[in-house]
This record gives structure tokens, C-alpha cells and sequence, in this order.
């Protein structure tokens, strides 16, 4: 009977231990208060859409290397080439970007919001 409650108690411990090393924020993550950006497979703000209130130190693998517009709502946010906020930044402003350019078309890895805003 007590070995029964130890190994639930094991795997729960294990279950959050996994989720904090997830690469992304799950969808149910907290709204950060003037942070909220979309960012969209296609350029023109055309496809898949992603509405993101929270920083991506690596973004799902179905978004890794997809991006190729962007609408900032809220915040000063940085967008990566590489996992983890490294490699080039590009650092962009509220607005609307239907195209990132050819530089980021498809090709950024992970993005913070570094100064919010209302």
C-alpha cells in the first residue's frame, strides 16, 4: 500500500518536472500584461496564426523556421534566428509586418518581449 502512494508521488514529481523543461510555453501559459504579439506561417498574415503573450526560448517544432509575418499588439519584442534568444535579433515595435524580408522569412527560432507596453 505505501509503495502505491510513493511511486504516484514519484510520478507526479516526474510529469512537472517535464513540463518545466518544455522547450515552449503551453497554450494555457499566463497572459504577461503588455506583451502580445501574432505571428502567422505566411506572409500578408496569411496561414497558421499564433497569438503569443508569453516569451519563446524555442517555439514548437510546427513554428520553428515557419514565421514570415508579424503583428505586434502590445511590447518591444526580439525574434531570434537560434533556440534560446542567441544568433542575429530582429527587434521590432508595435505595428503590422506582412513581410519579415528574406533575411527572417522562415527562419526565427525563439522571441521574448523585452519592454511591455499598453
Amino acid at each position: 500500500m505505501r509503495y502505491v502512494g510513493v511511486r504516484k508521488g514519484l510520478r507526479a514529481i516526474a510529469l512537472a518536472a517535464i513540463a518545466a523543461a518544455l522547450p515552449f510555453a503551453p497554450a494555457h501559459a499566463q497572459r504577461r500584461h503588455g506583451c502580445e504579439a501574432i505571428v502567422y506561417i505566411d506572409a500578408n498574415f496569411q496561414g497558421g496564426a499564433w497569438r503569443v503573450f508569453h516569451d519563446a526560448f524555442s517555439v514548437p517544432p510546427d513554428w520553428n523556421d515557419q514565421i514570415s509575418s508579424i503583428r505586434i499588439i502590445n511590447g518591444v519584442w526580439e525574434f531570434y534566428i537560434d533556440w534560446h534568444y542567441e544568433g542575429e535579433l530582429l527587434r521590432l515595435r508595435p505595428g503590422n509586418y506582412p513581410f519579415v524580408g528574406e533575411r527572417w522569412n522562415d527562419q526565427i527560432s525563439s522571441f521574448r518581449c523585452i519592454e511591455p507596453t499598453d
